[in-house]
Formats: C-alpha cells, sequence, structure tokens
C-alpha cells in the first residue's frame, strides 16, 4: 500500500482520515504519519483514520521521514508554497489541497516548482468524480445532445468562520491568510469545473461584495467566455444558511438543457438531475443508478459505504502513483481554475473584463 502522511489537521482533514481508513481497508493507501502544531488535530486524525503511530509537530520531519512515501498537503492556503516546495525537494509524490497559494503569483510559482521538480502531483478538485458533474463531462465529450451552448453555476454555503459557525476555525474570512472568500476559497471547484467542461477561459468580468464585512468577498458574479466560444455566468456565496453547501450547474446543449444539483458529500438528498431533450416531458434521473453505475466502472465497492468523494480522488492518485502515471486533475488544471479567479478579481478592481492572456 501507498504509505502517506498528512500535514495538517484541522477540520477539512477529518473527511481526508475517512478517505484513508476505507483505501486502507481497500489495500490501495493507508495514514501512516501526521504533523501539526496542535497535538489534539493529529489525536482527531488518528482516531478517524483508525491508527497513526508517527505523528510530528513538524511537518519538515513527516515530510523527510522515509516511512513516508507520499505526503498529502491539507495545512491553510499560505502554508502551501513552503509545503509542497518542501515535498518537492524530497522526490515524493504530493496531493495538495486547493487552492494551491491566496495570491495568483505565488500559484504560478508552486506550478513550476512542482513541473521542475517532475513529482507526481494531484489537486484536490474532487467534484469531478462527482458521478452527476461526471454525466455532464461525458455529455459534452460525447456531443450526445448536440454542442454546449452555454451554462450557468451557482455555488452557495455557509461562511466557514467562527463568528458565524461556532467552533469552526476563522481563517478563511482573513485576506492575509486566505486570500480571497468565496469565490477562490470555494468557487476555485466550480471554476475547475467550467474549464473541465468546456475548455480554457479567455475573458472574465465580475463583481464582487462583501456583506458581512470581511476583508474578503461573500459575493461574486462573473461572466465567463471561454475560447470554445461556449459562455457562461458563476454567481458564488457565503452567507448565514446553517448546515447549507450546494452547486447547481444548468448547461444548455443545442438539443437539451440539463439541471445537475451536487453536495459534497456522496448520496446527498440535494442531489438531482435533470435532462430535457427536444421532446417529450423532463426526465428525472435516478442518481442512486447513476452512482452506482458510474462506481461499478471505476472498479469501486459499490456495497461498501463511502461518504466523501476525497475517498475517490485519493484513490485515484494512488492508483496513478503505482501506475507511473499523472494524476489528475494535476497543477496546469489548477492554474487555469486560477486564472478565471484572479481575472475576476482583477475585472472587478478594474470595472472592466479581463483577458486571462493579460495574467503573468
Amino acid at each position: 500500500m501507498l504509505r502517506v502522511g498528512i500535514v495538517g489537521c484541522g477540520s477539512i482533514a477529518r473527511a481526508h482520515a475517512v478517505a484513508f481508513r476505507l483505501l486502507r481497508d481497500d489495500g490501495v493507501a493507508t495514514l501512516v504519519a501526521a504533523a501539526d502544531p496542535d497535538p489534539e488535530g493529529v489525536e482527531r486524525v488518528a482516531q478517524i483514520a483508525g491508527s497513526i503511530e508517527r505523528r510530528y509537530a513538524s511537518s519538515a520531519d513527516l515530510i523527510g521521514d522515509p516511512e513516508v512515501d507520499a505526503v498529502a498537503v491539507i495545512a491553510p492556503t499560505r502554508f502551501h508554497r513552503e509545503l509542497i516546495a518542501a515535498v518537492c525537494d524530497a522526490g515524493k509524490p504530493l496531493f495538495t489541497e486547493k487552492p494551491l497559494a491566496p495570491t495568483f503569483d505565488v500559484v504560478a510559482d508552486i506550478v513550476s516548482t512542482v513541473e521542475r521538480a517532475g513529482i507526481p502531483a494531484q489537486v484536490g478538485f474532487q467534484s469531478r468524480y462527482h458521478p452527476i458533474l461526471r454525466f455532464v463531462h461525458d455529455a459534452v465529450i460525447d456531443g450526445r445532445f448536440g454542442a454546449p451552448m452555454g451554462y450557468v453555476i451557482r455555488d452557495d454555503q455557509f461562511w466557514p468562520t467562527g463568528a458565524v459557525i461556532e467552533g469552526h476555525s476563522s481563517w478563511r474570512s482573513q485576506r492575509a491568510e486566505a486570500g480571497g472568500g468565496a469565490l477562490l476559497e470555494h468557487s476555485i471547484h466550480s471554476c475547475d469545473i467550467a474549464c473541465w467542461l468546456f475548455g480554457p477561459v479567455r475573458r472574465v468580468f465580475a463583481r464582487t461584495r462583501h456583506v458581512f464585512g470581511y476583508d474578503v468577498e461573500d459575493v461574486a458574479a462573473l461572466t465567463i467566455e471561454h475560447e470554445s466560444g461556449v459562455v457562461g455566468t458563476l454567481l458564488t456565496i457565503f452567507n448565514g444558511v446553517l448546515d447549507r453547501e450546494e452547486r447547481r450547474v444548468e448547461v444548455f446543449f443545442e438539443r437539451a438543457a440539463v439541471e445537475a444539483t451536487t453536495d459534497f458529500v456522496v448520496g446527498a438528498p440535494e442531489d438531482g438531475l435533470l435532462v430535457k431533450t427536444t421532446g417529450g416531458p423532463a426526465e428525472q434521473m435516478d442518481c442512486a443508478e447513476l452512482s452506482r453505475e458510474t462506481f461499478l466502472r471505476d472498479g469501486v465497492d459499490v456495497d461498501r459505504p463511502f461518504y466523501v468523494y476525497q475517498y475517490l480522488a485519493h484513490r485515484a492518485f494512488a492508483s496513478a502513483v503505482a501506475a507511473g502515471g499523472a494524476p489528475s486533475p494535476g497543477v496546469r488544471d489548477a492554474l487555469a481554475a486560477h486564472q478565471v479567479v484572479e481575472a475576476a478579481y482583477r475585472s472587478a478592481a478594474r470595472g472592466d473584463a479581463v483577458l486571462t492572456s493579460e495574467l503573468v
């Protein structure tokens, strides 16, 4: 099994720990080490993962541990540059959470560092493994509904900060820590989905708001033009509606309209897929059956429950490393998503559209 060490044991690390517990049972990968200055965080991750004997306060000690084959960087965004550089220096396979960095210049530097090192690297865009979104992706690729014309993406989620959610960490509402708000911290996923579905982005026009008074945005509205000619809009919201994290993707093809609703956990009650073609009533797809067919095709045990899409992302990463291939999505995919975010921030500041070719 691939022996993985996790750096960063905050709240999101718990979902990754669940994934590794399942992967250990599969005989694919196991979490053998964890590092965080907070020993209680390490203990929480260890309890979820099952057992972790190699515990560190220092990330450098974990990265340098010869018993660790690969490293998962799950630390807050502002630490990614240093941690990823250390993993590159160690020559070990890398799995890193998104966003890559708080600012675009650092993102570009990280991508260059990883590519120079030549290590296998995957970025945590686990939404690509959602069966509903994979249905939409397959429909774009195989042309079953004709060419895609335009799309609408809407993201909304509770504010992931301590002032809104009691007991939650608060770094995501601070620009110095996170670099951005709803668009960068949350909807970088949707920017990746848009690029994955419709190809590179040519131009972005955007507006942002700061309703809750933080120095990062809680509202962003984007108009996006792809090099393929497809145009779309993205609205992202951080608000005070607790226990909600939902994404709606509507794609309009030449001969169909597709409405896809997803949540971040497997089998969420919000999940839905509606397909309306040129004739007859709209078809409400059976999402449970769609998931079963998709997972069977991927060789996943559908009779054993799993709850988080991080499981599928880490499974794909471990399989790619074992096969000597390039994990996907990689750092170039992350760069494309970050270009959309950066163009949007520049557009909101300038008041006009920004070409991604302007970004340096």
